[in-house]
């Protein structure tokens, strides 16, 4: 059978041998090159448009961070919550990993272990696989909760005749997956390691992710012991940390990073490479962070030019959660400027101008002078950010993703202690003060003393912390879910929205700001549909009974 479909090409990292379009299984991985080649494949798969290139980013909308803010049509249907079956980005993106799940299949059955002389090189690559195929795992089941359960690889269309797994089965193959990849990848540190793969840290990030959310709806199992027991390896180790920017804005640096192409793997446990697949010309990776959901550029969309198309739009639920005055990621996460078509770099003042009031963690430019924000003009001078080796385009970027941030292991730590302990223990409130301080905020003990004594407010103050650090990567709506307070944020996106001092009835933009929360059914909504036509094809998978 055809083992890929996708063309690879010379990435130095990955090959060096002449790239083909296709390769038969029964004529691959027959030494380590080939099996690298194959592994680089499925690492593009998952970087394509159909998976964290593009539509990732769309079905994650729609929670009290970002919403779709192009009121004359109703694309980003999940983000809506007019999502059917037929939705075509979810039915992307889940055939997206489920065709990075087949080819992780293939690779752990046919990878052929008399090609390594050292058995430990042998084991990474199948650690690899596996690493890849629980992340694709754990995204399915976080959209869809549960689902079909293929760990051989197809061989005919009657291997794709799967039902639903039992949930608790599906998060045992993804925790049994994230488990080998622990115990068999390689360190961060290792003279072998390449910057952008998955390492043993990442595995153990990750393990402590899926426990954190099978601790909350719907499966509901506490866990909490785990996630920090995989927590503590991730610290203790001492490799990761938080980068402080040495009295500069070490949050600012660390997307400035992933937005030029600079691998930061000490806060960085884990992103997607799109800077790296590109720039060596693998086909079908499309980077779209900074051009869906980056800064509006103002300018006839010329190549060369850092546009984009800016269209998420930040819900003013979020920019209140920010001290403005003194939180340095506020600065970088929502600057709330512009370039207009004339070149003016202007200063937007309105959280409900739906077209310019947009993210701002990923963006392609930034002023050369600020201060040209206050002083009108055109043609004003700005940086670009970005650091590809081809030339800028409006459509697609080169800007990495970040799966799992450092940042996000002390606050798994920090909720589950507080979960365990009945109250936060004094190495969550450090940790928690570790990801404040280096945002300029003070002690929480200080800022916030009851906060600091109290199990349910310290979990609110959680709620507010992971939204105001790790917004627009990719894990809020899955947060909302887990804690049941995905309906609650939305009612809250509604009562703020309508009670803005800009909000008016008339204006049809505020109207289609609110079109989520109106839409959203608590009864459905928590998950999504399976896509139409999956359930036409896979005889033994039934539509879920709220979506016939």
């Amino acid at each position: 059978m055809v083992l890929l479909a996708i063309l690879l090409i010379g990435c130095s990292d990955y090959l060096d041998v002449t790239p083909e379009s296709v390769w038969e299984s029964d004529s691959f991985y027959s030494t380590p090159q080939e099996a690298e080649i194959a592994l680089a494949g499925i690492y593009g798969v998952i970087a394509s448009d159909e998976g964290y290139g593009r539509d990732l980013m769309i079905l994650e909308a729609g929670t009290d961070e970002y919403y779709y803010n192009r009121r004359f049509n109703e694309d980003w249907g999940v983000s809506l919550f007019r999502n059917t079956p037929s939705d075509n980005e979810s039915f992307n993106f889940w055939t997206n990993q489920y065709q990075a799940i087949n080819l992780a299949n293939l690779f752990v059955e046919s990878i052929n272990p008399s090609s390594y002389q050292n058995i430990e090189d042998y084991n990474a690559l199948i650690a690899e696989a596996r690493f890849l195929r629980a992340l694709c795992y754990f995204n399915l089941t976080n959209f869809w909760n549960a689902i079909p359960l293929r760990l051989n690889s197809s061989k005919d269309q009657s291997d794709n005749n799967k039902p639903a797994a039992n949930l608790a089965d599906v998060y045992q193959a993804i925790t049994d997956d994230f488990t080998f990849a622990s115990e068999n990848l390689r360190h961060p540190s290792d003279a072998k390691y390449i910057p952008g793969r998955a390492h043993k840290l990442a595995a153990h990030g990750l393990l402590a992710r899926v426990y954190l959310k099978m601790s909350g709806y719907p499966l509901k199992e506490n866990h909490y012991a785990d996630v920090v027991s995989h927590c503590d390896v991730v610290i203790n180790d001492g490799y990761h940390l938080l980068t402080l920017g040495d009295g500069t804005n070490g949050y600012r640096n660390t997307f400035l990073n992933l937005i030029g192409g600079v691998y930061n793997t000490r806060e960085v446990l884990f992103e997607i490479s799109f800077q790296n697949l590109r720039d060596q010309g693998l086909i079908g990776v499309d980077g779209r962070y900074g051009a869906l959901n980056g800064l509006n550029f103002g300018s006839a969309n010329t190549f060369g030019d850092p546009n984009g198309f800016a269209q998420a739009g930040v819900y003013p639920t979020l920019s209140g959660l920010y001290d403005q005055a003194t939180d340095l990621r506020y600065q970088w996460n929502i600057p709330s400027y512009r370039r207009t078509g004339t070149g003016d770099i202007t200063d937007i003042g309105n959280e409900l101008q739906v077209l310019f009031f947009c993210p701002a963690k990923y963006r392609r430019w930034e002023p050369l002078n600020y201060a040209d924000i206050e002083i009108p003009g055109t043609n004003e001078q700005y940086i670009v950010l970005e650091n590809s080796a081809s030339e800028l385009n409006r459509n697609f970027t080169s800007v990495n993703f970040p799966v799992l941030r450092y940042s996000d292991i002390l606050l798994m730590y920090a909720e589950a202690a507080n979960e365990i302990n009945g109250g936060p223990t004094a190495l969550a409130i450090q940790y928690l003060n570790e990801v404040r301080f280096r945002a300029g905020l003070d002690d929480i003990s200080i800022e916030k003393p009851t906060v600091a004594t109290n199990k349910q407010l310290f979990f609110d103050e959680l709620v507010d912390e992971r939204s105001r650090e790790l917004c627009f990567e990719g894990v809020r709506r899955h947060d909302l879910i887990r804690w049941e307070l995905l309906d609650d944020k939305l009612i809250e996106i509604k009562n703020i929205v309508e009670g803005h001092p800009n909000f008016s009835t008339a204006n049809a933009d505020h109207q289609a700001i609110l079109r989520g929360p109106l839409n959203f059914d608590i009864s459905k909504h928590l998950s999504l549909p399976y896509p139409l036509i999956e359930v036409s094809i896979n005889q033994e998978l039934d539509q879920k009974l709220e979506w016939r």
